[in-house]
């Protein structure tokens, strides 16, 4: 079984525990913060998934963490039983799949658009909302300058992408002619 299933059904567990505690958004914000620390520190990843390191000292170290982190009690347990269950590594894989099922279940989207230069306020007000008609959530923006599209805008909403650069369009020529 691949790591990103065994993640999503991590992750599915995990909103379905903290919907029941109806603590979505503060699950959210904190399972994102240890996924974070883990992330970002070699030392931590090392400790915690170091077969010869003890179960007791990892316990230690992953409690002073949550601690320091203010973490509730639904993700410190979870954490735990990460930990224990030797799982601990796929905690960001966990994390980016929680934050997904959590998008839906709050009904947002994120929309990643990237352009050549910089977009005026009404513009990506504009985008903003032909967005959320066209998927049906709210939608939250992130934009990219990348001048070697040339123009247009380059959209991606999940898994799909709505390419309207002047980059794509100039190979799409390109290609036609080279075909003949």
């Amino acid at each position: 079984m691949s790591q990103g299933v065994i993640a999503r059904r991590y992750a599915k567990a995990l909103i379905k525990l903290a919907e029941k505690g109806q603590e979505l958004e503060k699950t959210g914000e904190c399972f994102s913060e240890i996924a974070l620390a883990y992330q970002d520190s070699a030392e931590l990843r090392e400790v915690l998934s170091d077969p010869k390191v003890s179960t007791e000292l990892k316990q230690s170290v992953l409690k002073a963490v949550l601690k320091k982190l203010k973490a509730p009690a639904l993700v410190d347990t979870f954490s735990r039983y990460l930990l224990s269950k030797r799982r601990i590594a796929l905690l960001p894989s966990i994390e980016s799949a929680f934050n997904l099922l959590l998008q839906d279940k709050l009904g947002r989207i994120e929309a990643r658009v990237t352009v050549a230069h910089e977009l005026p306020n009404a513009t990506v007000a504009k985008l903003e909302k032909s967005i959320s008609e066209y998927s049906g959530k709210d939608v939250a923006i992130s934009i990219t300058i990348d001048p070697a599209i040339i123009g247009g805008i380059v959209t991606r909403i999940g898994s799909v992408v709505i390419d309207g650069s002047i980059h794509t369009q100039l190979n799409q020529i390109r290609q036609t002619i080279i075909r003949g």
